[in-house]
């Protein structure tokens, strides 16, 4: 399955490896280097995912992801982060996150998220 997706992650290589990665399973990727750069991408595009990282400079991850949702609110969201212990609040995270990756992640382990929430979605 084809999706348009956006990732979002201020470290460039990870960033990059992520895209390289998608676009070889024949996705479009579009790349944003933190959240408030995201924002502005997204009132121009819609996208089917969102792989977005905890910790970025501008907006972190939780505060693009709450206002992704006004924008886009059924766009399922992979949340990468190296940052586990600091996200606590299940709260939060039920309303804003789909799944979270802990970093270093597999890229087996991505691409088979990505899989399993475009092809949830697309039931939906």
């Amino acid at each position: 399955m084809e999706a348009n997706i956006l990732v979002v992650d201020d470290d460039r290589l990870n960033r990059e490896l992520i895209s390289r990665a998608l676009r070889k399973d024949g996705h479009q990727v579009v790349e944003a280097c933190d959240g408030a750069l995201a924002l502005q991408i997204l009132k121009a595009i819609t996208f089917d995912l969102i792989i977005t990282d905890f910790v970025m400079p501008k907006l972190n991850g939780i505060k693009f992801v709450q206002q992704l949702h006004s924008i886009q609110p059924q766009t399922p969201v992979i949340f990468i982060t190296g940052y586990l212990s600091v996200i606590s609040d299940k709260d939060i995270l039920n309303h804003v996150v789909v799944e979270i990756l802990p970093k270093p992640f597999q890229l087996g382990a991505l691409r088979s998220t990505v899989q399993r929430l475009l092809i949830n979605s697309a039931a939906c």
